[in-house]
């Protein structure tokens, strides 16, 4: 492609030249989902009731077009940030993932639950399990 000529008479650089057009600049890019470590043995999916299912479907919709940032997640909410932590049933949610994995939870209405962890240099919300149900935490054996 050659290079285009200033324009003499009215001494500006040409827009061609002036603007540099990066489709890739990750700023302006919302976040990606990402379903490649989902833990199909956790999953519940097909088990939402309710409106759960739509209320899921929404909160991606939202995490896919109006967050930029995992600052933008905290500050406009509607998605929580809720900490899991590897201890009882949680345990098997990190199967697969690097130890070092920040996992999170998102309330879907009462029980339900979106599983996630986020890389954030890359933008890439990843799902790990949609559930019907919270997992149980204070177990108790006989």
């Amino acid at each position: 492609m050659p290079i285009p000529e200033p324009n003499q008479k009215d001494n500006f650089i040409p827009s061609q030249v002036a603007e540099i057009e990066d489709d890739k600049d990750i700023e302006l890019q919302p976040f990606l989902i990402s379903f490649a470590k989902y833990n199909y043995r956790m999953c519940e999916v097909q088990e939402l009731k309710g409106n759960k299912a739509k209320k899921s479907l929404r909160d991606l919709i939202k995490i896919g077009k109006d967050f930029f940032s995992y600052e933008d997640l905290c500050k406009k909410g509607g998605i929580n940030n809720i900490p899991v932590r590897y201890e009882g049933e949680y345990k098997k949610l990190f199967k697969g993932l690097h130890p070092d994995v920040e996992m999170f939870e998102h309330k879907i209405q009462e029980n339900g639950r979106i599983f996630y962890y986020i890389n954030d240099p890359e933008k890439i919300f990843c799902i790990i399990a949609i559930r019907e149900n919270h997992l149980e935490t204070k177990k108790q054996r006989k």
